[in-house]
């Protein structure tokens, strides 16, 4: 039996999304739409096996999120006869484990089962991936599954969003990327200071014991190197903080297990305290530093939420009220459809 014809009304009370399930409101001349509405989703399906090859020349297979890097596609199969293709320009999501990442297609790909692939031609690509990205709860909420989580293509073809004019989405994906790569570019250096916590905390320690971090003190005190001595690990002359601080260090590490048999550089008494006060505070420095890094890291993804959030209601500053309403827009679209 042929599947009845909808009418263009029809079509368009399918494709909005009713004022009730509205998650917030959005300027006047945007409308909140179903993903597939305003689209093609193309879900992905293997190709048979006996097309199976290593012969890169031939059409290159995604199966799943595993080949989705950040900004580009690795493949390590191909085949000779794609089922389900995605084409230059596409956006390629993963409707499996980490549900949502996506990435635009440089090429065209055969779809495996673990992917989709989303075109339109009045959503901006880029736009739709910035959308996925903040709206993963509702895919999260709507998945299936527990050792492997995954959603339907009804999910990704529901999913409400927010639709500005076109013009407006490219303005928002300009500020978003942006904004997002200050952000992450500070993100990443910070990334870069935690990194490096444990070296530092070792040339603390040892730059402790070998005496550099007291070199100023004995200038002050007029004491020499020379007053430094060799003495086993377990002398009585060793003062208890400044030993616990020769074990933790690469005096003792790279020299034998049997601590009794261990020689070690030992300063004068005042010396061996001052140095143990000065590995204290400069550890309880870098401590706080760690503590402020891990604070602004956090409050980067809060920024970026933020952003993102606004962008998506409208409230970045950029909307132009001028621009066609895109209700009218999205018959257009349905009328071809």
């Amino acid at each position: 039996m042929a599947k009845k014809q909808l009418t263009l009304e029809e079509k368009i009370q399918n494709a909005l999304v009713p004022e009730e399930e509205q998650p917030f409101k959005v300027p006047e001349n945007w409308c909140w739409a179903r993903l597939g509405s305003v689209g093609s989703i193309i879900l992905g399906q293997y190709p048979k096996r006996e097309d199976a090859t290593d012969d890169d020349t031939f059409i290159p297979v995604i199966s799943g999120v595993a080949e989705l890097d950040d900004n580009s596609i690795t493949v390590k199969k191909y085949t000779k006869t794609a089922t389900k293709v995605s084409q230059t320009g596409d956006l390629v999501i993963s409707m499996k484990n980490n549900i949502g990442k996506s990435v635009i297609a440089d090429k065209e790909y055969c779809l495996g089962r673990g992917v989709a692939a989303f075109r339109s031609d009045c959503v901006d690509i880029s736009y739709t991936r910035q959308l996925l990205s903040n709206f993963k709860d509702y895919l999260y909420e709507n998945a299936t599954g527990t050792a492997t989580i995954q959603i339907a293509g009804k999910v990704l073809q529901n999913m409400p969003i927010p639709l500005p004019p076109l013009e407006e989405q490219k303005r928002i994906v300009s500020v978003l990327e942006s904004s997002c790569a200050d952000l992450d570019r500070a993100g990443e250096l910070i990334e870069g200071v935690l990194a490096g916590t444990e070296i530092r905390k070792k040339a603390i320690i040892n730059g402790g014991v070998n005496g550099k971090l007291t070199s100023f003190w004995r200038k002050i005190k007029g004491i020499s190197r020379d007053s430094w001595c060799t003495k086993p690990l377990d002398s009585s002359d060793i003062h208890e903080s400044f030993g616990q601080w020769l074990k933790q260090s690469q005096c003792v590490s790279n020299q034998s297990e049997n601590m009794q048999d261990v020689q070690v550089s030992v300063p004068t008494l005042p010396e061996q305290q001052e140095i143990a006060s000065i590995i204290r505070n400069l550890l309880a420095k870098e401590n706080t530093v760690i503590t402020n890094c891990q604070n602004v890291l956090s409050s980067i993804e809060t920024i970026k939420k933020s952003i993102l959030d606004r962008a998506f209601r409208g409230e970045l500053g950029t909307n132009d009220t001028t621009e066609e309403y895109t209700l009218n827009i999205l018959k257009e679209e349905l009328q071809n459809q």
